[in-house]
């Protein structure tokens, strides 16, 4: 292992093994990020169509028995 760190390509290979390792973990925690914030947005919007057919619904019902 020892002479394999010697020689250049062998620094250069672990290096590059970390590198590799560090820009994947960054990548995939900044997709996760993105799909969490999406997930959170996407739910908000269904629950604010939701509360706008219920009080559109209770405002025509209130009409209709008037």
């Amino acid at each position: 292992m020892y002479q394999l760190l010697k020689n250049d390509r062998g620094a250069v290979f672990l290096i590059a093994i970390a590198l590799l390792f560090f820009v994947t973990t960054f990548v995939l925690t900044y997709c996760m990020s993105y799909e969490i914030q999406f997930r959170t947005y996407d739910g908000l919007e269904k629950m604010n169509v939701r509360a706008t057919i219920n009080l559109l619904g209770q405002i025509l019902s209130d009409s209709v028995e008037s």
